[in-house]
């Protein structure tokens, strides 16, 4: 009993170090390959720079083959959906290339850079996060959202009766 216990307590152990590693660079990755553009491009206070980093992060993006997916297994919503929030973020894309064919000193360019930070700040939270949570989902099913989660507490839950065991009285 104990020596199960202690098999038990090991294996959490090493798969709960496992998953955080195995989180830290799923998130890495992303990061690398996607969102970085996309924090570069709210960083950005041109246009025309803006929307380099825009279409660096739509072209990312594309390279993930991430079309019909949801960042959902069951409830499944246009709001969840990757190619519902890419066309919102293809609409942003299009606007900036719009934009750099305005005049800079105009009053009409000044406005369209303030409704565009506005949108990045204010809308595109969770469109981001769709695109994050979908990819991550897409890479280890194990490291997404409440899966991860569950994976996690069944994992502590076994340690936990590893370490009951080791304890108990034969």
């Amino acid at each position: 009993m104990k020596t199960l216990g202690k098999l038990l307590l090991i294996t959490s152990t090493f798969i709960i170090i496992t998953w955080v590693i195995g989180i830290i660079l799923a998130i890495y990755k992303y990061d690398n390959k996607c969102e970085s553009y996309w924090q570069l491009a709210t960083k950005a206070s041109s246009i025309p720079q803006k929307s380099t980093y825009v279409d660096k992060y739509v072209a990312s993006l594309e390279s993930c083959n991430l079309h019909g997916k949801y960042n959902a297994i069951f409830l499944e919503t246009p709001d969840n959906s990757f190619d519902e929030n890419f066309k919102a973020l293809q609409s942003l894309q299009t606007r900036l290339h719009e934009i750099q064919a305005i005049d800079v000193s105009s009053f009409e360019y000044q406005t369209a850079i303030q409704q565009i930070t506005a949108q990045e700040q204010d809308g595109a939270d969770q469109m981001i996060d769709v695109f994050a949570t979908i990819w991550l989902k897409d890479y280890n099913i194990l490291l997404w959202d409440w899966i991860g989660i569950l994976f996690i507490i069944f994992t502590v839950i076994c340690g936990t009766t590893g370490i009951a065991m080791m304890n108990a009285d034969d």
